[in-house]
């Protein structure tokens, strides 16, 4: 699943209503966190994920996407 399917599956779970409704706001908390979170781990350019860096012998390395947590993700909105 690419960044912006997985994207597109988290606002499909968001309810919308008006924007001065409040009544969806605590339903929409867990989406709108989850959404936070992919949102981080964007891949970039290299299709790598910076949000998730690890060291290894004195050099900075990246996962690539994707990543454990977009996996983990992946896994259970599935």
């Amino acid at each position: 699943m690419t960044h912006n399917d997985l994207l597109a599956l988290i606002e499909d779970g968001i309810e919308v209503c008006s924007p001065d409704c409040s009544k969806h706001q605590r339903s929409n908390a867990p989406w709108a966190a989850l959404r936070a979170v992919v949102e981080l781990h964007k891949p970039d350019e290299n299709n790598q994920c910076f949000e998730c860096e690890y060291y290894w012998i004195d050099e900075i390395k990246f996962c690539d996407y994707p990543c454990h947590t977009i996996q983990l993700i992946e896994k259970e909105l599935s």
